[in-house]
């Protein structure tokens, strides 16, 4: 993750629930891979939730390169031709055919994906995903390859765990993962790490909302933007879906490079930090914390520090530290996960200084008499509040909204940032009761939030307006015109450039997670990937004339 990320990994090349494990509960009847063994890159055939079966294909694959491999005791015919471990896959073409296991006849569809998008195979230590998708909590060891835009292997090794991640996500069919490598690796160019992340958009069916969002804010300069690619997933050598593959928001030397101050406080303590003593309310109360008594510290605790704003009550009772503001704001400490007393009271001190000063008429804070941009860096909190608006981002006061904070050798102010979640924006989700208002393109819906929300309070104070009407005209108009295609800006390609680019991969996703043609919530989007695109393309024509004609410097 660089500092300023231009987040259009694998797209220079570009333009330049796993479905019915229990049909091969024993592992795949026949399957293709590069030498006719069960690699953990091997593809089976998915069973339809109907009749037959579909191949799904990466876009870069050869099938002249490939063999076939058919479990032992298994009869598989594929066409006409009876087929044998080790036999060609040449025969394999796009369109439809007939497979048969043990002479009984299947109708079979084989579809490729979009060219140049890596492919990620993973494979979990019991072949099943059933332990991991039934907890977000559970997880598992297995095995992972991960081929790059053009089908080389850029990693073939241990994975020390798969797991799903998300909140509301966890419900939908199409599940998000994050999967952890044994150890820290660079894949596909983004730097070394363990842990990455994959979305499967599935509220999204335009698929580009995190996309183009990750790569509005790494152009317009928003620090630690997390690198990013569509790709191919494919788990127990079943075809999951089109993915977003991504780096994981962590501080880490190639992610948020600020000191680590959770590692920092472990090398000074034997035992494990989560087994200390929670300190500090337990239940959420405002102006409180709760931390974890931890008896050594580092000499220097101003940083750093990753912490996650939420309006949800119940993450302080699920997250290790956490603090509710006065004004009942949630703020996660994500970083050090186990917080000691004294690191929570230094962050969250700062961080309700900041909302003191907000919340205040003339931006200071009535206890220590510090002005907001004094506490925390102006420019990026006015970069952060504009992706969200622009985006009209259904979450953008509520959740996944992170800050972080420097040790203060490097800065004495937290940022806001990374960007992160944007598949419910422009118009793809809207609770009934305020549906008027975020489905209103031509509307501010960050601004005019909760007053006690934290941006709808800096938006109350002209200098904060002001800032962002300079920004907009000096740096972010022009981004956001080059994603309509009607301008130019370096790591940007336009909606329509980015729909070409993965048309194939969202057919074989959406027959693999088939939509309903009208979308079930209040948003109407459409139907076809054609009719999505185009819904999200005009909502942000309208979204820029709306924001180029509020956004201006006010005397």
């Amino acid at each position: 993750m660089k500092k300023y990320a231009l987040a259009v990994l694998g797209l220079t090349a570009l333009l330049g629930c796993l479905m019915a494990t229990t049909a091969f509960a024993a592992g795949p009847n026949a399957w293709i891979s590069p030498d006719g063994t069960l690699t953990p890159d091997a593809i089976t055939f998915n069973k339809n939730e109907g009749k037959g079966y579909t191949l799904y294909l990466p876009g870069w694959l050869d099938t002249k390169e490939w063999k076939f491999g058919v479990a032992d005791g298994i009869s598989f015919t594929y066409g006409s031709s009876k087929i044998q471990s080790g036999d060609s896959a040449k025969i394999i073409q796009t369109g439809t055919t007939q497979i048969a296991f043990d002479n009984k006849k299947t109708p079979l569809s084989v579809m490729r994906g979009s060219k140049n998008l890596p492919a990620v195979f993973a494979t979990t230590e019991s072949g099943k995903l059933t332990k991991i998708e039934s907890n977000k909590e559970n997880k598992e060891p297995g095995q992972l390859v991960l081929r790059g835009p053009d089908g080389d292997v850029q990693y073939d090794g241990d994975l020390e765990s798969i797991k799903c991640r998300g909140n509301s996500s966890m419900s939908f069919k199409k599940k998000n993962y994050q999967i952890k490598l044994a150890n820290s690796t660079d894949l596909l160019g983004m730097g070394k790490a363990k842990k990455w992340i994959l979305t499967g958009n599935y509220r999204d069916k335009s698929y580009l909302r995190n996309q183009i969002m990750m790569d509005l804010a790494a152009a317009i300069g928003l620090h630690y933007t997390p690198e990013h690619t569509p790709a191919e997933l494919y788990i127990n050598h079943e075809y999951r879906g089109l993915y977003f593959f991504s780096e994981k928001v962590e501080i880490d030397k190639d992610r948020i490079a600020i000191t680590n101050l959770e590692n920092e406080t472990k090398k000074l303590n034997e035992t494990p930090l989560e087994e200390f003593k929670v300190v500090g309310k337990k239940k959420s109360t405002n102006g409180s914390y709760k931390a974890y008594d931890i008896p050594a510290e580092p000499e220097d605790i101003t940083g750093g520090y990753l912490v996650e704003y939420e309006s949800y009550a119940v993450r302080y009772k699920t997250e290790a530290s956490a603090y509710t503001s006065r004004k009942g704001s949630i703020l996660v400490v994500k970083s050090p996960e186990y917080a000691s007393d004294a690191q929570m009271k230094y962050i969250t001190g700062l961080l309700q200084s900041f909302e003191n000063a907000i919340m205040a008429e003339d931006g200071l804070d009535p206890e220590t008499g510090r002005h907001y941009t004094e506490i925390a860096d102006a420019e990026s909190l006015a970069l952060k509040y504009m992706i969200e608006e622009i985006s009209e981002n259904y979450d953008g006061n509520s959740s996944s909204q992170f800050f972080y904070k420097p040790a203060d050798s490097e800065s004495e102010k937290f940022f806001a940032g990374p960007v992160w979640d944007y598949d419910s924006t422009f118009g793809s989700y809207a609770a009934k009761h305020n549906a008027k208002y975020v489905l209103n393109p031509s509307n501010l819906w960050i601004a005019k939030g909760d007053r006690t929300a934290w941006y709808p309070a800096l938006y109350r104070h002209q200098d904060f307006r002001n800032l962002v009407a300079t920004l907009w005209e000096s740096r972010v108009k022009s981004a956001v015109e080059a994603l309509l295609g009607t301008g130019q800006t370096e790591g940007i390609y336009s909606i329509d450039q980015l729909q070409k680019a993965i048309q194939d991969s969202a057919a074989m996703d959406r027959k693999r997670w088939p939509r309903p043609k009208v979308s079930d919530t209040v948003a109407q989007t459409g139907g076809s990937f054609e009719a999505n695109v185009k819904f999200l393309k005009e909502y942000l024509q309208k979204r820029y004339k709306f924001l180029n004609e509020t956004w201006v410097i006010e005397q």
